[in-house]
């Protein structure tokens, strides 16, 4: 099963000199991706000229530049946006732009793409690790990669990686705080208290005023200043995106890496599955249905088991 990548920049400056307005993202992708570079407007000229599309297999170490050199056909005036669909593999993908001499103007870019992996660890991650230069055994390896993500999220009561977009999540007051099980949290959108669950009337805490996030969201602990959060079952409504960005990808801000021991433990698990993959049933294992079931009957490498141990959503 594929999982959506979606990287959208903020409003960036773009002038007569290629600027980059999405940086190396790991895609690591199964069927094309999408771009799309929308002009703001705002400056002298408010015409791209040319958005360049940079590919690499290793993060732009070594790449593939301007590998769409037609693009755009004609220039991204202000306010106008142009799309185009790739189909090419590619691991890694840039977005470049510039306008034409002594011009400027804003741009914003998106890029969408069918990821086979870029989760809790990479598909490049696992087959360097057992030495595996062919595709053949691409698509199982990314099986067990999903399927070990979604072992990890059960084992740790949480949601390791960042969702691509707001969660909505409800939860019942312990107190003067709330446990959120997707986190470091990266924004909070809104948090509601409602009694007879009817949120669409629900009046928005304040941050600072009402509640704070403590720590910087590190932890994922939402604090409620001067009381208690509501304590009727499922009462308290946060929509918010929390999680480490997934591996191989650059974090925008407010973002976090996923940590290196739980990559390399993910890597560990992964690369020990595929080893004995023909003794515990793994060739045929699917995503929905019975993946965590099938996972959940392995047992974690021992090292796996201790990093996984560190990142434990506490639970009452």
């Amino acid at each position: 099963m594929a999982e959506l990548v979606k990287k959208t920049s903020s409003a960036v400056a773009v002038d007569d000199s290629l600027t980059t307005l999405i940086d190396w993202v790991n895609i690591e992708q199964v069927s094309g991706f999408t771009i799309v570079v929308e002009n703001a407007g705002g400056g002298s000229g408010n015409d791209i000229t040319d958005v360049q599309i940079d590919t690499s297999d290793d993060g732009g170490v070594t790449a593939s530049l301007d590998q769409h050199a037609d693009t755009p056909a004609v220039p991204v005036t202000s306010g106008d946006s142009k799309t185009d669909t790739f189909t090419e593999t590619s691991k890694f993908v840039r977005v470049r732009a510039k306008c034409t001499t002594d011009e400027d103007t804003t741009a914003k870019a998106i890029l969408l793409a069918d990821s086979s992996t870029g989760r809790i660890c990479t598909l490049a991650d696992v087959k360097t690790r057992l030495g595996i230069t062919e595709t053949d055994s691409d698509e199982l390896l990314n099986r067990i990669i999903a399927g070990i993500e979604q072992y990890f999220n059960s084992y740790t009561y949480r949601v390791l990686i960042l969702n691509s977009t707001d969660a909505t999540e409800y939860y019942t007051g312990c107190g003067d705080h709330i446990h959120l099980k997707r986190y470091p949290v990266k924004s909070i959108t809104s948090i509601k208290e409602s009694i007879d669950y009817d949120f669409d009337n629900a009046t928005a805490l304040t941050s600072n005023t009402d509640y704070r996030l403590l720590g910087g969201g590190k932890d994922g602990i939402i604090y409620r200043m001067y009381g208690e959060f509501y304590s009727t079952p499922d009462s308290v409504q946060v929509v918010y995106a929390g999680g480490y960005v997934a591996a191989g990808q650059t974090p925008g801000e407010g973002e976090t890496s996923v940590p290196d021991d739980l990559r390399e433990a993910a890597i560990e698990q992964a690369s020990f599955l595929f080893k004995r993959k023909n003794d515990i049933g793994l060739a045929s294992v699917g995503f929905d249905g019975g993946s965590v079931s099938k996972f959940s009957a392995i047992k974690l490498l021992p090292m796996v088991e201790q990093v996984l141990k560190k990142y434990r959503r506490p639970r009452l």
